[in-house]
């Protein structure tokens, strides 16, 4: 089935893109922007860790009781693609968005990568063309990436810092001295701040940039979004570093960079104490320069042309530094690429050749023309309107002169020091409204570069890593760039999933999985693949399908009569699996980001959405040419008052998150908002909104409802769960209070709301749920004492309608994000879609999927092939997924999931040596 797609007629004409300050606005109001309040996440992920054994030895599993499941998650992709589609087809693979790559110094083989929410992978074979890549972060409490670094002089030493900048807040600094086999137990970074007459503590929920004094590597200095830090213990423990400019005392820092000689340069954003910045929000450039190692530093925007006034035009800024030139520290060459102080356009790209002393312009921007300009790049201004979000900037470590900045459609070149500049790449070379553009592909939203010591040059994006063995040494049109690298990295960013039920007859119907992915659309699988192709491009968001299918005469293949699918701002309507699509909004008002889109269970192919501002329900029936408003009459149970649609008793808009329709029961739906949960038994006709859930005496209670789900036992709907994400309570006047431990995250009404009891809410050790936020719910249709809940460390199952709960697929799924869940009508199979590590699958009661992502050996993630892993092979032998012995790493040979004499022998022939 992995061809099955590639007779595909052309989808919708329309290309699609994405908006990453959309995109951030939704995700901190999904989240929340209390990054402080996430560091809970970590300690209870490590608990959880120690618990179930995940990621660890066999020696230390066998001393701990691996409570989960009767079988085995295995990893079903996306491991790559036959074909992408927007507005055009091309046959290029991508992954989940990097924020750092770092190649070996020494061994060119070795390759790290950090990805924003799937963690740090690496090779020992990036330069061949089937690359294998092992994840070394599975278990180390969280896969969001802000960073990652390498000591110089020692490449088995990394520095991980956590929390993408642009997506969800994670603090955390945490350090390997064995290449990423084992890692340190983190550390919290946290800085205080006089705020008037009282001090602000903040507690840095990304790191941006971390690098180590290649001269000394005990000195390790970071930026983050409270500030800049420093250990002079190699990153066991960490001091803030105050800086100060004449009127500011707080800075929101990004960058830095080594100019030789003790002598660092460090730049940030200017912002408010009291109201942090966002990345994409105002403030103006902050320039500093140290002379003694980090230690003390001086305000330095002087040394820009123009000095302040420049930087009062500047926002966020990268730097560079031109390796070569560091042996001669007083003339260190060091480029810096800013952005608008707005963050909407570039700046300049600024160049010091006296160690950051003084910089001049190179007029690197939209007043200026790349040598062979195109439609997608006319101009130098290669950051363009997300210059707040895409920078990467890197110099050719043997030539000063080489130097190369991405942006959001392309990257350029410059061979002579910046004075002429050339275009290399583009994110989409047969994009119809453009006559195709002569530049080799590479996805969009560039953030990253490195050079290989063999001179390999690699670029990191929103859609993965894309790699070039000739841009350092040929003409700008002969570069190449190749997606391959791709394959097998399964670091997508996953919002939502959809999959068969049991009613499609077709085996490879069986197969049909989809997901709305960060950046890289709506992908889609049939049959038993890793390959997951991607049908519609930008945001993918919600989606749905119909429970009916019929034979597509062209591919034949059972495919849905229905398929909706989202991108920010639309819906789309497909009538053959994803082939083609149209756009599908009429009778809809505009549609929030992070949409959701239910079939209604009990109706013939009928669906259920949301609509932003303003707020309604809507549903559409295939005998309908258009959405039907089912928004209703409100009864506000807290207040006893009456609304008529989606708006509170003062008036004031309701911002709806989630939506579900009742398995067993027509006309019986339920949507949730920040605060409340809304139920209806007619329809939409009438809506009942529950109160509050709050600790017993409490005014503050739970927000950021992330899910909702009925008990299908109760046909009149009154009985259903919902979900939260709070890292603290909030009361009516929007004033925070701690979140109790003992409060939980997932929580049960038996009255329409009126009343709530929270479920998991003790200890661990008791059956409770971890301490964080939880982002969906199922519940078995046919067992309705069966639930599962996806939290921000895994899934965790109860078989007591909730009383207890244990981790399901202890020692397999990774500690990642489950953000939603698809479970089969019939309950036999439960897919997960995690938040930047793909799929995960787990068939409860039915045979296993017969194609997976496999692994490379290694059991116990320590980078190299040794007895542990001998033993995990032999203690699994002859296992497959639907037994709890079973180890997906040591399965990577065959075409069925089990382990076998093939798995030995390949094992064999590793043994003694890396993954």
């Amino acid at each position: 089935m992995a061809a099955l797609l590639t007779r595909a007629a052309a989808l919708a004409a329309e290309v699609q893109g994405d908006d990453p300050a959309a995109r951030l606005r939704a995700t901190r109001e999904w989240y929340g922007d209390d990054g402080a309040g996430r560091a809970r996440i970590l300690e209870a992920a490590w608990r959880e860790r120690d618990r179930y054994a995940v990621g660890e030895s066999r020696a230390a599993r066998m001393t701990k009781a691996l409570v989960g499941s009767s079988g085995t998650f295995i990893n079903i992709g996306p491991s790559k693609a036959d074909f992408a589609f927007n507005g055009a087809r091309y046959n290029e693979i991508d992954s989940g968005r990097v924020r750092q790559i770092l190649a070996h110094p020494m061994d060119p083989d070795v390759l790290y990568l950090a990805t924003a929410g799937g963690g740090v992978w690496k090779t020992y074979t990036a330069r061949l063309s089937t690359v294998l890549w092992e994840p070394l972060t599975d278990a180390i409490g969280t896969t969001a990436v802000g960073t990652l670094a390498m000591d110089p002089s020692n490449p088995d030493i990394l520095f991980l810092g956590f929390g993408d900048p642009f997506d969800v807040k994670q603090p955390g600094i945490t350090r390997s001295t064995d290449g990423g086999g084992t890692w340190s137990a983190p550390a919290v970074l946290h800085a205080s701040y006089a705020a008037g007459n009282s001090t602000q503590e903040l507690t840095a929920g990304s790191v941006t940039d971390i690098k180590v004094d290649p001269r000394n590597s005990a000195v390790v200095l970071a930026t983050t979004d409270a500030g800049l830090f420093r250990s002079t213990d190699a990153g066991i423990t960490w001091s803030h570093v105050p800086l100060a400019s004449d009127v500011q005392r707080y800075f929101y820092m990004w960058s830095l960079a080594y100019a030789g000689d003790d002598v660092w340069l460090a730049a940030g954003k200017t912002g408010d104490v009291t109201a942090p910045p966002t990345p994409s929000g105002d403030g103006t450039l902050a320039l500093w320069r140290s002379t003694d190692d980090g230690l003390t530093w001086t305000y330095a925007t002087g040394a820009l042309p123009q000095g302040e006034s420049t930087a009062q035009r500047a926002g966020r800024a990268t730097l560079a530094t031109a390796q070569s030139t560091l042996a001669e520290p007083a003339t260190s060459r060091i480029f810096l690429l800013a952005a608008t102080t707005n963050g909407l356009a570039q700046l300049d790209l600024f160049r010091s050749d006296d160690a950051g002393l003084s910089f001049q312009s190179l007029q690197v921007n939209g007043s200026r023309n790349p040598e062979n300009p195109n439609p997608d790049q006319p101009s130098l201004d290669v950051l363009a309107v997300q210059a707040w979000y895409n920078q990467a900037l890197v110099v050719d470590p043997a030539n000063p002169d080489a130097v190369f900045a991405g942006g959001q459609l392309a990257m350029v070149r410059s061979m002579d020091a910046g004075r002429n500049w050339s275009v290399l790449s583009d994110w989409l070379p047969n994009n119809p409204e453009n006559n195709d553009i002569d530049r080799p592909y590479v996805h969009a939203d560039i953030h990253a570069f490195a050079i290989g010591a063999d001179g390999t040059f690699y670029a990191g994006s929103d859609g993965g890593i894309f790699v070039s063995d000739n841009a350092l040494s040929v003409p700008a049109r002969d570069v190449t760039f190749t997606s391959a690298r791709n394959e097998g990295l399964v670091t997508h960013l996953v919002y939502t999933v959809a999959c068969a039920p049991e009613a499609w007859a077709n085996t490879s119907a069986q197969g049909f999985v989809a997901g709305g992915m960060q950046d890289n659309g709506t992908r889609v699988r049939f049959g038993e693949t890793t390959t997951f192709n991607q049908v519609l491009g930008g945001d993918g968001i919600g989606l749905a399908m119909s429970a009916k299918t019929h034979l597509d005469s062209s591919l034949q293949v059972q495919v849905p009569d229905v398929f909706i699918a989202s991108v920010p701002g639309g819906l789309y309507k497909s009538p053959d699996g994803g082939q083609k699509f149209s756009r599908f909004t009429d009778g809809l008002a505009p549609l929030p980001f992070f949409v959701h889109i239910v079939p209604e269970s009990q109706a013939a192919d009928a669906f259920l959405t949301f609509s932003g501002t303003p707020a309604g329900v809507y549903r559409w029936q295939t005998s309908e040419f258009r959405w039907r408003n089912v928004s209703g009459t409100l009864y506000w149970q807290d207040s006893g008052r009456n609304t008529t649609g989606f708006v509170t008793v003062d008036g004031s808009l309701i911002g709806l998150r989630n939506i579900a329709s009742h398995p067993k029961a027509s006309g019986v739906w339920g949507v949730v908002s920040n605060r409340y949960a809304y139920m209806t038994s007619d329809g939409g006709l009438n809506w009942l909104v529950s109160v509050q859930p709050r600790p017993p005496g409490s005014a503050f209670g739970a927000y950021l409802l992330s899910s909702i789900e009925f008990d299908p036992a109760d046909a009149s709907g009154r009985t259903y769960y919902i979900t939260s994400l709070a890292p603290a309570l909030i009361d009516a006047q929007n004033h925070f209070s701690p979140y109790p431990s003992d409060f939980g995250h997932v929580f049960r009404t038996r009255d329409a709301g009126a009343t709530w009891e929270s479920i998991g809410q003790q200890k661990v050790e008791l059956g409770g749920l971890p301490d964080v936020g939880a982002d969906v719910i199922k519940v078995d249709p046919n067992v309705p004492t069966t639930l599962y809940a996806g939290t921000e460390v895994g899934l965790y199952r109860s078989t007591d309608s909730g009383a207890t709960w244990s981790r399901l697929g202890a020692g397999t799924l990774p500690l990642v994000e489950v953000r939603d869940l698809c479970l089969s009508p019939g309950g036999q199979q439960l897919t997960a879609a995690t938040y930047g590590r793909g799929f995960w699958q787990i068939n409860i009661a039915a045979a296993g999927s017969a194609e997976y992502v496999r692994g490379i050996g290694d059991t116990n993630f320590d980078s190299r092939i040794d007895g542990e892993d001998l033993i995990d092979l032999a203690d699994g032998w002859l296992s497959t997924q639907t037994s709890p012995v079973y180890r997906w790493q040591a399965d990577f040979i065959g075409t069925s999931n089990g382990i076998d004499d093939a798995d030995l022998a390949a094992l064999l022939a590793k043994f003694g040596g890396p993954p």
